[in-house]
């Protein structure tokens, strides 16, 4: 298990920011709490379609519009810093397309814990949104 736990309130902060997203272009399709062992941290990885557009060369327009969201809905226990946009073909992201499907506007809290998937070995996940 991760060094750093991961809070529930965050939890639902982050899914209170995906509904906010969900408003808009940048809907997530993936979003996933990812655990980094060798910096000992946690990341909100978001995906979709129109973000892939914008890496790697408009990444802060992506990220401005994160950040706007969090502070629409007042989210203090987010930071843009805990943020990690992802394009859609990265190899941790295909290999999660088979494991746990959502709905486009679902929620799961589907939890990964010393697990390897594909050759990809994965400390701690929690899935919540896999459209």
């Amino acid at each position: 298990m991760a060094e750093t736990a991961l809070v529930e309130s965050i939890v639902e902060d982050s899914i209170e920011l995906i509904k906010e997203l969900d408003n808009g272009v940048y809907k997530p399709s993936k979003v996933i709490w990812y655990y980094y062992d060798d910096v000992n941290s946690w990341r909100l990885i978001i995906v979709n379609n129109e973000i892939d557009k914008l890496l790697p060369k408009e990444e802060p327009r992506a990220y401005k519009v994160i950040a706007e969201a969090i502070n629409k809905r007042n989210l203090s226990s987010l930071s843009i810093s805990e943020i990690k946009l992802m394009k859609s073909d990265n190899p941790l992201i295909e290999t999660l397309n088979f494991l746990v499907k959502t709905g486009p506007d679902g929620f799961i809290k589907a939890t990964f814990t010393d697990t390897t998937i594909n050759g990809i070995f994965i400390k701690d996940m929690v899935i919540l949104r896999s459209a």
